[in-house]
């Protein structure tokens, strides 16, 4: 048994994922966590928003190779967004639309980030989305683990974030939205107290069973990869993102990945996966030892190499683990959503495709009111 050949072909990756100037882009929208990087130029100077008459830069979150994201003020709204800026040119591919329109198709469910719009400036396209100020999974974990080895989050404490984390991935299923790069560093808290609120985001390899082709290629994080995605040309997303939110709820209890290894190299991705993948074709993994043997049952049956074995959304929401403590209404909630649809005042599907196809140009005339191009 043999890593596929598209593990190590990062330029197929690239293709299929258009611009990877999406990529890391939700990891640092982490409201007070987080941090510009020391060797980062600073940008205070520059306003990507100045001549903007809706949006007002507060500050500067990050900068990448992916471009700069900042956070702002919405007059019109009066509340805090989040806006990534993409530059404009080549690098501005088929694959931004595809992420942009997944996300705005979930922008009804509380516990996916909200996509709000996007608009052109001279220099970028503007992606604007709900600011989570929370920080995310990853930090809250580390923060608030029990001071054993092996102790994650309290079992309660994780079962709320994984209700919530299951609803926002159910609800993308009955989109036909697979995420394929679900982990605690793209799910995002808000400042809910005492709990915060969980917020599934970051659709940069998304794809729709109804409009896109069926997944081929290797993507997301390799802990948190499904056998299936490292064994098969092709396979399907839905069924991965099972795997991966199993992988989550066992980082959530136990603090630790499962199948990573003392000395493992977390330097290189490709070395890494080649470490990983025996382990996870194998579900080489140690049950967590502090939970009950409902929690266990629901791991082992999400950590299930073959995916046509693998428990499904349905199946894990009528999981007596899942259920306990589940708040009133919230079996149907998804079902109420998805016939409520999309906002009729949100940024129609033809409005985005014809920004982002201008946005393949290297320069243009600023968007902040796109009504005199758009008609």
């Amino acid at each position: 048994m043999a890593l596929r050949s598209s593990l190590i072909c990062p330029q197929e990756a690239q293709r299929e994922g258009g611009a990877k100037g999406r990529r890391g882009f939700f990891e640092i929208l982490k409201g007070g966590f987080v941090r510009k990087k020391p060797e980062m130029a600073d940008h205070g100077e520059r306003d990507l928003l100045q001549g903007n008459t809706r949006y007002r830069k507060l500050q500067d979150l990050n900068e990448g190779t992916f471009g700069v994201v900042m956070l702002a003020l919405d007059t019109h709204a009066r509340e805090q967004v989040a806006i990534k800026f993409l530059e404009r040119g080549a690098g501005v591919s088929r694959g931004v639309v595809r992420e942009i329109l997944n996300h705005r198709l979930c922008v009804a469910h509380p516990n996916i980030v909200q996509f709000r719009e996007i608009f052109l400036t001279p220099q970028h396209l503007a992606i604007v989305m709900e600011f989570a100020a929370g920080g995310d999974m990853f930090e809250y974990v580390i923060k608030n683990k029990g001071s054993g080895p092996g102790e994650g989050l309290k079992e309660n404490v994780a079962r709320h974030f994984f209700q919530q984390l299951m609803l926002a991935l159910d609800f993308c299923q009955k989109l036909g939205i697979a995420n394929r790069d679900i982990k605690l560093e793209n799910t995002l808290l808000d400042a809910h107290m005492p709990l915060p609120n969980v917020k599934l985001c970051d659709f940069g390899y998304s794809k729709n069973e109804f409009v896109d082709s069926r997944p081929k290629t290797v993507s997301g994080t390799p802990d948190y990869i499904a056998p299936e995605v490292l064994l098969n040309d092709q396979y399907d997303g839905k069924k991965a993102d099972i795997w991966s939110c199993g992988v989550m709820l066992y980082v959530m209890l136990t603090a630790v990945l499962p199948f990573a290894k003392r000395g493992d190299d977390r330097s290189n991705n490709l070395v890494r996966l080649q470490q990983l993948f025996p382990r996870i074709v194998a579900a080489d993994y140690e049950q967590p030892k502090r939970v009950s043997e409902d929690c266990r049952h629901l791991l082992k049956r999400m950590l299930t190499p073959d995916p046509a074995k693998r428990v499904t959304i349905p199946e894990i929401m009528q999981h007596p683990w899942f259920l306990l403590n589940l708040g009133p209404g919230l079996g149907e909630l998804n079902n109420r959503l998805v016939q409520k649809g999309v906002p009729p005042e949100l940024q129609k599907v033809e409005q985005i495709e014809q920004i982002v196809q201008q946005a393949t140009q290297t320069a243009g005339r600023p968007a902040w009111a796109m009504d005199d191009w758009l008609s």
